[in-house]
């Protein structure tokens, strides 16, 4: 590569800052992603090739060939007690491979404090990362990679008042409002990673110190898509409460499809045998092209000659900076996509009703909350298709930095990422990552970390493998600390490397 493709990497990374995006979701689908919340700077192999691709050319060892199999991981944002933190795939399975809806459950007041303590908004979500396959060559002069990747969110946030009742002997001007937001993405990824050296504007070459790049380009499939928004407004009056409702969807794919079916029938069980199944996902509904760059500057230590021409072995000892932009690029939803929205509708009210049914946010399951809430159902009354024409969603942007610093067996590093109008609805802005990896025995890796989140929440990831050369496989967990009375500890994150062959 040469002083274009640094220079279009600039521009990449320039435009990211200037551009909005609508997703975000954890950096889950490695082991290493999980235990060291990032690795921008030290990833190698299939873990650079979605994080930062210009790492493909960091020779971990001395075999040029690696095929990887059966990685993934999952995020819950409410977590599982870390006495079961393996259950986590299971729980989260059923989000995003829809089958029958569940009989809905009651809400006690237990639930509503432990979802709403010290706020008076919850929110949660659900997310998945696989790659199923890839294979990662290096040369010389070069490194490549191709890979397939599966990911998907799904997030929803809700006030307390969706749970309570008003009190209309309070301020007779004061509005009581329910609001329920929801957003739902699945998308599959075709991607293929290639990293050079890159020659230095004036043919300097500084020592062994070295520069390399990389770039991912990648065709995305997108699967079902919804973006739900909804507001009811009750306001005092004489004889009780006017109610107004308005519910906006924006949807493609099978969702869509449930959506016009359950608007037409009113039947939300058989609009969802109908069209929500297992297989829903992978039914493309849209299709797009994304990038991931990056950027990684190496300065080798003591007597470590890895990066002198014509060496095939593996890096010990260094020191490495890094800069990273993930997920540029959007998908058009082109397969049965529609916009719907209510017009307002004016409704007398002598009482709100509580709304006493849990809601979880699996597939389908808001639009049929709303249409069998007996206070909010009246959402559907004039809910009409208003745009059939397709639309285009950006991909969750990310820049990332990092640096780290390895001796031998023991390694340290430290990661900066920003996100940008993420759909989990949480805080945007800087996490922090800080961890370290030591190998025992040389076979034996132990990772960890602490990352501190927008808002000061902090985690802690681990994770540990076993690596033998030829084959490797390894396993991690996230932590997160419950802040109620009796505070305990949480896994929201699993992730597993089944299986990495070298040869």
């Amino acid at each position: 590569m040469c002083n274009r493709a640094s220079t279009l990497f600039i521009f990449f990374l320039i435009s990211a800052f200037m551009t909005g995006t609508l997703s975000h979701a954890q950096m889950i689908a490695t082991p290493g992603q999980a235990a060291l919340g990032g690795g921008t700077a030290y990833s190698t192999g299939l873990s650079a090739h979605f994080n930062n691709p210009a790492n493909l050319m960091i020779r971990q060892d001395h075999r040029r060939h690696q095929v990887s199999l059966g990685i993934g991981g999952v995020y819950y944002s409410s977590g599982k007690p870390i006495s079961n933190p393996l259950r986590l795939p299971t729980e989260i399975l059923p989000y995003f491979a829809p089958d029958d809806p569940d009989t809905p459950a009651e809400l006690t007041r237990a639930d509503l404090e432990r979802m709403f303590h010290g706020s008076n908004r919850y929110h949660q979500t659900q997310s998945y990362e696989i790659i199923p396959v890839g294979y990662t060559w290096t040369g010389q002069n070069s490194a490549n990679s191709i890979a397939l990747r599966s990911r998907g969110l799904t997030s929803f946030e809700i006030n307390r008042n969706w749970y309570e009742s008003g009190d209309p002997a309070g301020d007779p001007e004061a509005l009581f409002v329910r609001f329920v937001n929801e957003n739902y993405q699945v998308h599959h990824e075709l991607s293929f990673a290639m990293a050079r050296e890159v020659t230095m504007v004036n043919q300097w070459h500084s020592g062994m110190n070295t520069l390399y790049v990389g770039l991912a380009p990648k065709v995305l499939f997108g699967g079902m898509f919804s973006q739900i928004r909804y507001r009811s407004e009750y306001q005092p009056t004489d004889n009780g409460w006017l109610n107004s409702g308005n519910l906006e969807v924006l949807a493609a794919g099978d969702m869509s499809g449930y959506l016009e079916e359950l608007v037409s029938s009113g039947n939300s069980r058989m609009a969802f045998q109908n069209h929500l199944t297992p297989t829903s996902n992978m039914n493309s509904s849209g299709i797009g092209i994304g990038l991931d760059a990056g950027l990684t500057y190496v300065i080798p230590l003591g007597d470590d000659t890895s990066l002198s021409p014509h060496s095939s072995e593996p890096l010990r000892k260094s020191l490495r900076f890094s800069v990273a932009l993930t997920d540029l690029g959007a998908i058009r939803y082109t397969r049965n996509p529609g916009e719907w929205q209510t017009r307002t509708v004016m409704r007398p009210y002598g009482e709100i009703n509580e709304n006493t049914v849990r809601y979880d946010g699996k597939p389908g399951e808001l639009l049929r909350y709303l249409q069998e809430s007996s206070a909010e159902s009246a959402a559907f009354d004039n809910l009409t298709r208003t745009d059939d024409s397709a639309f285009t969603m950006q991909l969750p942007t990310e820049v990332h930095a990092g640096a780290a610093l390895q001796y031998r067996w023991f390694v340290s590093m430290v990661d900066l990422n920003y996100r940008f109008n993420s759909s989990d609805f949480r805080t945007d802005g800087w996490r922090l990552s800080v961890a370290s990896e030591i190998r025992l025995l040389g076979i034996l890796p132990l990772m960890g970390s602490i990352q501190m989140n927008p808002g000061g929440n902090a985690a802690i990831g681990a994770g540990a493998g076993l690596d033998l050369g030829y084959i490797r496989a390894t396993g991690a967990f996230r932590f997160f600390r419950t802040n109620e009375e009796n505070p305990q500890w949480h896994a929201n994150s699993v992730s597993a490397l089944s299986l990495q062959v070298r040869f």
